[in-house]
């Protein structure tokens, strides 16, 4: 069978019942693999942009070494990590100019600052198509993970909380392949929601102040995110309202689009969506959460306004 008929989690299950982690490792399958070193718990994530697949061909040289990055630090604060190191290793078209090449490193440059983390070096070479692989490290300054499979019980009622908003990310990638048009004020934040996103390490590093059970970086859509949480934890998600601001609520409102597609299913928001006990729900704001639903015992569904949301997103090899 071919990977592509055969998806990306088959595959990546596949592989990675093959692997044999040694003591202080864990986990198998999560935003990031953990391991202790002394005293200090450590998160380390490699993650890769490819220009023939994740590049639209009006995204700049900078655009693209800040988002390599940003999905590294993104999957860190999902565990409740501060970025500390980056590495890269560039393949680049050999007719690529010397002004983009400096271009991108520029951003990954400015992106790993942006984080409190350091690009340190790495690797160059020539390849047909463009790949920015990004390896990183991040500190746990409490030394608690925060993981996908809750270790805490989760009630009925806890609270489902993510960061930012949710839909600029679809409309900016849209926009830029020609699909739809757009206008000032939306046209800036799409632009600037895909362009340059930001990881929220902020929030990331309150996920245990707030008693997160379970967390996850949204980066393949809010829908699959929820879904995933929901599956490996024996839950049904109840969405009670939708992650966007009144631009861009005002915004479908005029123009008669159904936001379900832009806001559950575009992928790439790089934000966080976290489960957490509802006494926590007073204290989300501060630390840039909003809640958006709750959760039920179930078998993972989600629904919104009894409307139930799919199982999809973004999945390499589909």
């Amino acid at each position: 069978m071919k990977i592509k008929e055969l998806g990306e989690r088959k595959l990546v299950n596949a592989f990675l019942s093959s692997l044999k982690l040694p003591d202080g490792v864990f986990p198998l399958f999560d935003d990031t693999q953990a391991f202790t070193l002394g005293n200090q718990l450590i998160s380390f994530k490699i993650d890769t942009f490819v220009f023939s697949t994740d590049r639209p061909k009006a995204l700049a040289a900078y655009d693209v070494g800040w988002k390599a990055i940003t999905a590294v630090a993104s999957d860190m604060a999902a565990k409740g990590a501060s970025p500390y190191l980056f590495m890269c290793s560039l393949s680049l078209p050999g007719d690529m100019e010397e002004e983009d090449a400096i271009s991108l490193e520029n951003g990954m440059n400015d992106a790993a600052s942006e984080y409190g983390g350091h690009l340190i070096g790495g690797d160059t070479g020539e390849a047909q198509d463009g790949v920015v692989a990004i390896s990183g490290i991040g500190l746990h300054p409490d030394n608690i993970y925060t993981p996908r499979t809750a270790r805490v019980k989760i009630e009925n009622g806890d609270i489902v909380a993510v960061t930012g908003n949710f839909g600029y990310t679809s409309l900016g990638l849209n926009y830029m392949l020609g699909k739809i048009h757009l206008d000032d004020p939306i046209l800036s934040k799409a632009l600037e929601a895909f362009r340059k996103p930001k990881a929220r390490v902020k929030s990331g590093l309150a996920l245990s102040n707030l008693g997160a059970k379970s967390s996850m970086d949204s980066s393949d859509g809010l829908a699959l995110t929820l879904s995933e949480l929901s599956r490996l934890n024996g839950l049904d998600v109840e969405i009670k309202e939708m992650p966007i601001d009144d631009d861009l609520k005002n915004f479908f409102e005029t123009n008669y689009i159904d936001p379900t597609s832009y806001v559950f299913y575009g992928g790439e928001e790089y934000e966080l969506v976290g489960i957490f006990p509802a006494a926590a729900e007073p204290k989300l704001s501060e630390f840039g959460f909003r809640a958006i639903g709750f959760t039920n015992k179930g078998t993972g569904i989600i629904k919104y306004k009894d409307t139930v949301i799919g199982n999809k997103g973004y999945e390499h090899f589909k």
